[in-house]
This record gives C-alpha cells, sequence and structure tokens, in this order.
C-alpha cells in the first residue's frame, strides 16, 4: 500500500510541476500582448480558496509528518498562485488565451459579439484548431484589432458555433 501512495504521491506531483511549468511560461508571454484582454486579471473567490486549502492541506501533513505528498500539495498551489496571474490578448504572433497560444496561421476566423449599447466591452470569439477562444475586450480597443486581423488577413465569420 506504501508503494502505491508513493507512486499516486509522485505522480500528483509531475502533473503538478508540468501545469505549473505551463502556467510560468504563459506569464512570461504577457510583455508581448499589444492587446490586453480583461479576461484572467485578478484572482476569483475560487483561487483564493484552492490555494489556502492546499496550505492548510500542507500544514496538515507536516504536523503529522506525512511527508510524501507535501511537494505534489505545494506545487498546486504554486500552480494556483501562477495560473491568476496569467494574461490574455492579441500580441504580433497571434492570440494568447489562458495558457493558449493560438498562432496566425491556424485561425479561421473571429467574431464580435456586443454586450450591449452601454457595456464597455466587448466579445471576441475566434475559431482555430476546431475550438473556439474567447477574449474580453474594452470597446475602444475593437478597430485596433479589426486593423490587426486585417494585417493577418484573418476574416471575420457570419456564424460561429456556440
Amino acid at each position: 500500500m506504501e508503494v502505491w501512495l508513493n507512486v499516486l504521491a509522485f505522480v500528483l506531483f509531475l502533473g503538478f510541476f508540468t501545469a505549473f511549468v505551463m502556467a510560468v511560461k504563459a506569464v512570461g508571454r504577457k510583455n508581448d500582448i499589444r492587446i490586453k484582454s480583461r479576461l484572467k486579471k485578478s484572482s476569483g473567490v475560487s483561487e483564493v480558496i484552492y490555494a489556502n486549502l492546499g496550505l492548510i492541506g500542507m500544514c496538515v501533513l507536516v504536523v503529522f509528518k506525512l511527508y510524501t505528498f507535501v511537494p505534489a500539495v505545494l506545487m498546486f498551489v504554486l500552480f494556483i498562485i501562477c495560473s491568476t496571474r496569467i494574461e490574455s490578448g492579441i500580441a504580433d504572433y497571434g492570440a494568447l488565451v489562458g495558457t493558449a497560444v493560438i498562432e496566425w496561421e491556424f485561425m479561421k476566423g473571429y467574431k464580435f459579439t456586443e454586450e450591449g449599447a452601454d457595456s464597455n466591452i466587448i466579445i471576441l470569439k475566434i475559431r482555430a484548431n476546431r475550438k473556439q477562444y474567447v477574449l474580453i475586450c474594452n470597446r475602444e480597443d475593437k478597430d485596433r484589432i479589426i486593423d490587426v486581423f486585417k494585417k493577418q488577413h484573418i476574416r471575420e465569420t457570419e456564424v460561429m458555433k456556440e
């Protein structure tokens, strides 16, 4: 039984470490963003709760001298903290949506969804890699976004699947 717990602890550590490295790379790309999105700009309630539960769990493990899962829990907390720092937007090489980088050649089209006349945000939907990605942008950036997509020869689509 102890061997399987060690294997589980190692697999969890490896998974959270991989996710942490991906989040660190995504955070490093935020300096390249020319048109920023409002998506994932600050910590939500769930991220704060998960990070605090992870820290409490780590303290409980240390108090009871169960060090097997401490590295996995530490990587989980670091991943949560780093993933809240990820910014989305449009860069010179494509669009950044969370940890995903969508290069221009893979984009099939884009569409704006209006959020009402009095709202100061617009929703930009990008179709790429058989998926739909969503960026929430400031309304005043709409013309800049259209110019960037026209320069890259990405067409505005009439209908997108929800």
